[in-house]
């Protein structure tokens, strides 16, 4: 959807700012800067946009294959004993979006 500052490198991002030096010169507009992860669900679930069906089974954020997984936020055992994870748009905790991405769980 967009660049948010709680995205990896975006803290020097401005709502509107020119691309990178050796990119064409182009005004890159960052609608979305200020918003929360809990504002970008609402947005999604009020407008009921499609989505990728991975975020219904626990990713919260995606990368590539090696370093994605569901986020050990939303684990649950049911009980029948499975282990499932709830939808990304129930975390609470919005720090740990980012905890089933290889290297970003401070406890893995």
């Amino acid at each position: 959807m967009g660049t948010r500052l709680s995205d990896p490198k975006a803290a020097d991002l401005t709502p509107m700012i020119m691309t990178d030096p050796g990119w064409p010169q182009i005004l890159r507009i960052n609608p979305l800067l200020d918003w929360t992860y809990a504002d970008v669900w609402t947005f999604i679930r009020k407008l009921s946009l499609p989505y990728c069906s991975l975020y219904d089974v626990g990713y919260t954020s995606i990368g590539s294959m090696e370093d994605t997984h569901p986020n050990p936020k939303l684990r649950h055992i049911t009980e029948s004993g499975r282990i499932e994870y709830h939808p990304a748009y129930t975390l609470t905790d919005l720090n740990s979006e980012r905890f089933g991405r290889r290297g970003c769980n401070p406890s893995s």
